[in-house]
């Protein structure tokens, strides 16, 4: 077999070497307006979605806006007043193949940079999957309520292995609490060290 010498080959039919594609592709459509029926009124949001480039799907779509100057006591309530992004929808074509963790990991950098400092809420339904409401899945991922008592309910069922009953499975705000981060503890200088060595012998 004789192998084709790349120099006198013209450089359009060239083989290219071209990098290997993320398994989770996220493209996204700007500023598309949207009627809120909550608040009755229109509103622009962001439309994501995402291709499984392995298995050459479309995997779901997700759908957010940042809320300005958020002042519900169910959304972080230790806060007076912020900025957040609301998840407005997020639907997946099969479940359990990460779709929707890459979709939420995706939301805090978007959050992040629509200037809301990675926070996220959203309204678990079960209007889209009766038989599994989303509740379970939002608490595996850190989100929570300002209801403890439901919080209590989905962790026994994560625990468990059990299924939401209906009566919990409602309409429910969640958030993803902010990461608190660990004050940085300064290493004892030398006048630290001889004091607490005097100490000792004292």
């Amino acid at each position: 077999m004789i192998k084709p010498v790349l120099s006198k080959i013209p450089y359009y039919l060239r083989p290219v070497n071209h990098e290997k594609l993320p398994k989770y592709l996220i493209y996204s459509k700007r500023n598309i307006n949207m009627y809120d029926m909550t608040q009755r009124k229109t509103v622009s949001v962001d439309i994501h979605r995402m291709a499984d480039t392995e298995n050459g799907i479309l995997a779901g779509e997700m759908i957010t806006r940042p809320v300005k100057n958020l002042k519900w006591d169910e959304v972080y309530p230790d806060e007076k007043k912020c900025n957040a992004l609301k998840i407005e929808y997020l639907k997946v074509e099969e479940q359990r193949n990460g779709y929707g963790s890459e979709f939420l990991k995706f939301a805090e950098n978007e959050s992040k940079t629509q200037g809301c400092d990675g926070r996220i809420f959203l309204v678990a339904s079960r209007i889209y999957d009766p038989r599994h409401p989303c509740h379970i899945f939002y608490r595996k991922q850190g989100y929570t309520s300002t209801d403890n008592y439901i919080n209590y309910i989905l962790d026994k069922c994560i625990k468990n292995g059990s299924k939401l009953e209906p009566e919990y499975a409602d309409n429910l705000i969640m958030y993803k609490p902010l990461k608190i981060k660990q004050p940085r503890q300064e290493k004892p200088g030398l006048f630290a060290k001889l004091k607490d060595l005097l100490k000792r012998f004292i």
